[in-house]
Formats: C-alpha cells, structure tokens, sequence
C-alpha cells in the first residue's frame, strides 16, 4: 500500500514473493479487512495476546533472568520458559514460528543445545604403531574370521586393545593419518 514491490515486500517480511503477491491480491480486492479476515489454518493458539506481549519482552530481555548462565537466547531454551510459564510444550520449529511471527527471530542464536561432546583420549605414539602394525597384517592375527580390515574391525581390535571405543570417523581419521585407508574395505568378506 506505501507504493513498494511484491519483491521488496516479501524480502522486508521475510515471506516468499507467491505470498506477497497472494496477499497483494486480497488488498486489492478487499483492503486491509480483506487480509485480517484471511485464516491462517490450523489449530487455535495456545498463546493468547498476553500471553504473545509476555513473550515479546521476554526475547528482548535475557536469558538470566530466567536462570540461564547466559545472554544468547536459543530455541531450547524459550521452549523450556514457555513450557515453564504457560504449561504447553511447543516443538522447536514451532517456537521458530512464534519468533518469526514477532519479528524477534534475531534473537535466537542458531546453533542448538546438545549434550556436551566428549573428546575421545588421543592415542599415544605406541597405540599408533600398534595399529599401523595390524594393519598391515591380516584380521585373523588379532581374532577375526576375516581376510580383510574393515572400519568396523578395526574399531573392535582398538577397543579391545586399548579399552576405547572410537566412532567410524574417527577410526577412519586415525588409519587415514598413519597412510593405512587404503587398507580398510569397506566389503564385509
């Protein structure tokens, strides 16, 4: 209506430019009442205006305030104040939504909470040798009935030697560092 293009339109709503032009069309025709009349689909919020102007102070506020060692917002995290501060359990796309739909989904970070990782133990000079030596030797010296070395058995004869258990890549990035992939089939005879 201010006179700017579907294309501009779409890039500042962060819409697709079928919708804008969709919506477009419906003031056209019937104005703005035309678009406020317009369903959205699906089920009824959960969220009612309150309860959205809550949650629009909350994203612009900080995460300690809800007991978060930190100021960056993640999806995860507003999920468990939603959960916390109206009882309902929204999936992560939906929360996603709800930021995009207030405009505030700049402030989620992007990256997701996980369980912390776990750095397996670097195997020292005389492991290597180790491996490099089976290697180089048939499966069957170190209890396998198998003529040639697989990712998967090499993980078992580490394990089994050194107690760990490695995954595939890293077992993949160790024989790759000792020159020795090229030993490892990927054929289970």
């Amino acid at each position: 209506m201010a006179g700017e293009t579907v294309k501009s339109t779409a890039s500042e709503l962060g819409i697709s430019t079928a919708t804008a032009r969709r919506y477009a069309s419906i003031i056209e025709k019937a104005g703005l009442a035309g678009l406020e009349m317009m369903g959205v689909g699906g089920r009824k919020s959960a969220l009612d205006a309150e309860a959205l102007n809550w949650l629009t102070a909350t994203l612009r506020g900080s995460p300690k305030v809800h007991g978060f060692d930190t100021d960056q917002w993640t999806d995860g995290r507003l999920r468990t104040v939603i959960e916390q501060r109206f009882g309902v359990s929204f999936s992560r796309v939906y929360v996603r939504q709800l930021t995009l739909d207030l405009g505030l989904a700049d402030r989620l970070t992007v990256r997701r909470e996980q369980a912390p990782s776990v750095t397996p133990p670097v195997l020292g000079s005389e492991a290597l040798s180790w491996i490099a030596v089976a290697l180089r030797h048939s499966p069957k010296l170190r209890g396998f009935d198998a003529d040639r070395w697989t990712n998967e058995r090499l993980r078992l004869a580490i394990e089994r030697r050194f107690g760990v258990r490695y995954s595939r890549m890293y077992v993949w990035r160790i024989a790759t560092n000792l020159g020795l992939s090229h030993l490892l089939t990927k054929t289970r005879k």
